[in-house]
């Protein structure tokens, strides 16, 4: 137990200075204090207000395909179903196996990317993964499986992933296509 929590701990600290790491520009590198610029501080506080909103809609359009979960909430399916570990879901997370994005100084993954007994990521995703991970973040790619897809009869690529990977492929190729005009 002092083991999955002292590799809790390692991921948390990772995690966190990946968070640093985005905002150090908008850092005071003196006092590390948000440069006292009134017009970034609103523009910030807009994008956030965007973000969060971009969230819910992101939570709504996954709720048919599994949901959103926190990391430490996939850790701990991971050891009720399957025996993978912290190492694991950071190895699948470093290497851009699965997807996952932050939110709120959390990291956040689909749930719709597991085989649901196994918890190991579905058949099909690392061939999908690899059409979109050049043109697309983590959030980004959240976003493109959640949103219903022209591609797949206006279905969602998460929802598909589980009933038909290759459409899922097609439609990731098509994506790539136009994303490099």
């Amino acid at each position: 137990m002092a083991c999955l929590a002292a590799r809790c701990f390692h991921l948390e600290t990772l995690m966190q200075n990946v968070v640093v790491s985005r905002l150090e520009p908008a850092l005071n590198r003196a006092g590390f204090d948000p440069v006292p610029d009134a017009e970034c501080s609103h523009h910030q506080h807009e994008l956030q207000e965007h973000t969060d909103q971009q969230f819910i809609v992101m939570l709504d359009a996954y709720r048919s395909s599994g949901g959103l979960a926190r990391a430490q909430e996939v850790v701990a399916l991971f050891k009720r179903r399957s025996g993978h570990d912290l190492a694991t879901l950071a190895s699948w997370i470093v290497n851009k196996n699965v997807i996952c994005f932050e939110w709120q100084l959390k990291m956040w993954l689909p749930l719709f990317q597991f085989n649901r007994l196994s918890m190991a990521p579905q058949p099909g995703l690392s061939q999908v993964l690899a059409q979109l991970i050049p043109d697309h973040d983590g959030w980004a790619l959240a976003n493109w499986f959640a949103q219903p897809n022209a591609w797949l009869g206006n279905r969602t690529p998460a929802v598909m992933l589980g009933l038909d990977p290759a459409a899922v492929l097609n439609a990731s190729r098509a994506a790539r296509l136009i994303a490099n005009g």
